[in-house]
Parts: C-alpha cells; sequence; structure tokens
C-alpha cells in the first residue's frame, strides 16, 4: 500500500528525522494490494490519531528487537539497499502519523542527488479503512516517485528547498481558497485556471468601462469649469457697467473672475456690494453744446467736476484727482 509523505529537509548526517507516515483525513488511493491495484480508502482521522500511533509503536517496537532490521527501501522492491532506518512513530494533531527516522547514506544520496523524491509508506489496513499496524516482515516503506497521496509535499534535500515547497503549496491553499476552490479535487487545476482566466477578462471589461467613465468625467469637469468661467466673466462685465469696478482696473477684474470661478461664495457676495462709485466712466465728456471738449484743461476741468459729484464733498483732491483721471484719463495723459 502506497503513501506519500514528507515536508521536512534533511537533517545532517546521523541525525534523525521526521517525515508524515500517514497524513490525517480520509484518503481514496489505488496501491497494490496483493500484487493488483485496488481503490482504499484510508482513514487517519484525529479523535484515535493516540491510539493508532501506539499500535504502530508496538509493532516496531517488536520488529527492532527482532534479529533482522526493519528498513525502509526504493520503490517498494523488497530488496537492494535500504533508504531509511524507522525509530519512532507518533501522532501529531493535523499531520497525521509521524515517523521518526535515520536516513541511509544510499537514501540521503538519492534525494540529495533528487533521484527520487516521495515516500511511501507500507502498513496493514483494518476492514474499516483504519490503518491498523505493520507487516510482520519486509520493508515498512520506500522512497518513491509516484505516491498515492498526491498531495504531499516531495522531500527536500535542504531547509531552503523544503521552505520554498512548503510556501509554494501554502500559497495554491490560498490561491485556491480565494477561487472558493476545494484544492484536494482532481479538477481544481483546471478550475483554478479558468476562474483566473474569467478574472482576468472581468479586469479588462472593468478597465474599459473605466477608461470610458473617466472620459466622460473628464469631458463634463470642463464643461463645467468652462460654465464657470463664463459666469464669473458676466458677474464682473455686470459690475463693470454698474460701476462697481473701474473700467480698466484689470488687476481687480482678474482676481474677481478667478476667485468667483473656483467657487469663492464670499468673493461674489463682496462683488455684488462694492458701491457704484464708478458710474459713467465710459461716458464720454461733452460740452454743452452736445460735442466733445478739445482742450485739455477743459477735460480735466469737467472730469474733476464729475468725480467730485461721485466722490462727495469730504473726499480729498488726490482721491478725487485720481476717479478724474479713469474718467478722462486721454485728458490726463494716462
Amino acid at each position: 500500500m502506497l503513501i506519500c509523505a514528507l515536508d521536512y529537509s534533511l537533517p545532517e548526517e546521523g541525525q534523525v528525522a521526521s517525515i508524515v507516515y500517514i497524513p490525517e483525513g480520509s484518503h481514496t488511493i489505488t496501491p497494490s494490494v496483493n500484487g493488483k491495484p485496488k481503490n482504499v480508502e484510508i482513514k487517519m482521522e484525529g479523535y484515535y490519531g493516540e491510539e493508532v500511533a501506539a499500535t504502530f509503536q508496538k509493532d516496531l517496537e517488536q520488529r527492532l528487537a527482532a534479529n533482522v532490521r526493519p528498513v525502509f527501501d526504493f520503490d517498494h522492491n523488497d530488496k537492494g539497499p535500504a533508504s531509511a532506518l524507522p525509530k519512532r512513530f507518533y501522532y501529531v494533531q493535523g499531520e497525521g502519523l509521524m515517523a521518526e527516522i535515520e536516513w541511509t547514506g544510499a537514501g540521503r544520496k538519492a534525494i540529495e542527488s533528487k533521484d527520487y523524491s516521495y515516500f511511501s509508506p507500507t502498513f496493514l489496513l483494518g476492514k474499516d479503512g483504519v490503518p491498523a499496524g505493520l507487516p510482520k516482515r519486509g520493508p515498512l516503506g520506500a522512497l518513491v516517485n509516484e505516491p498515492a497521496f498526491r498531495e504531499i509535499p516531495r522531500i527536500a534535500a535542504s531547509e531552503q528547498e523544503a521552505e520554498i515547497t512548503d510556501t509554494s503549496k501554502k500559497m495554491s491553499d490560498l490561491i485556491l481558497a480565494a477561487l472558493s476552490i476545494e484544492p484536494e479535487t482532481e479538477t481544481a487545476e483546471a478550475a483554478a485556471v479558468a476562474a483566473i482566466e474569467a478574472l482576468k477578462s472581468d479586469a479588462e471589461t472593468a478597465k474599459a468601462s473605466l477608461a470610458e467613465i473617466t472620459e466622460e468625467r473628464d469631458e463634463l469637469q470642463a464643461k463645467a469649469a468652462e460654465a464657470n468661467k463664463s459666469r464669473a466673466e458676466s458677474l464682473v462685465k455686470a459690475a463693470v457697467s454698474e460701476g462697481r469696478i473701474a473700467p480698466k482696473d484689470e488687476d481687480t477684474k482678474t482676481k474677481f473672475i478667478e476667485k468667483i470661478e473656483a467657487g469663492d461664495d464670499f468673493a461674489e457676495e463682496i462683488l455684488s456690494k462694492l458701491p457704484k462709485i464708478h458710474a459713467g466712466l465710459e461716458e464720454p465728456i461733452v460740452k454743452a453744446s452736445g460735442e466733445k471738449t478739445g482742450s485739455s484743461e477743459v477735460r480735466i476741468e469737467a472730469a474733476m467736476a464729475k468725480a467730485s459729484d461721485q466722490c462727495g464733498d469730504n473726499a480729498s483732491f488726490d482721491v478725487k484727482w485720481e476717479l478724474a483721471a479713469q474718467i478722462d484719463p486721454e485728458a490726463f495723459g494716462v
């Protein structure tokens, strides 16, 4: 009966190693039973793990006390060099029945050269599918390359290699779990590939949709910005017409346009409350006859009079002069 098991690296020569002899859980395998392949269900559940380990340990002690030492061989050929020597059986929750072994020179060389990568046990099986103990004679397992338990990690020749193998399996299990796929099924790999391809297709579709949405958003934002700018310019133009801003005060007009365009409600409120001290600045100064004034002196005098009317008698001369210059800049040489 064949089972592979091991997720440990080779220890230093002369030291013992631990391997998974029978993994925990229920497993359907196709071992050789009396020389013929047969589907067999192996049950190694945790609640009787200690009991199974005690039975195997008792059988091992009897074999160790005999003249012929128990061994693990190669490919279950029952002859040739030994690959390892069993020392002890014990149970580990979550892993299964463990075997403590010492690798032989041949076994160590086979693993280091990667000629063999898996372990397969030989044991007695009860009618209920529960491991019942060790055979009275012959090897107790073998190094193989075709294990019956396909999910068991391979034997590594170094800790680094073992760590990589173990990490890769854990990563694969995590990916399968994320895809809601049972890792122990025969179709797990195909199902995972199909699921990943579907995710890639969905991702491409989502990417295309996002590009369209982004383009539409950019167009809407551009239209909104243009509308805000147009509205700001209209408000400032109206303020100039109402005399709240001097027609030639480009700095003030630009500042109000920028603030209102940016959504500054306070700036818009201030603009609406500016005094109309510049009303009529764009109107030409004319004589009583209705013709435009000719001399600068007359035009300056007229502009000062208009500025005085707008500013009031309490305004200083400088204020009136500056406003008059805005009323008729040509007369003032501006």
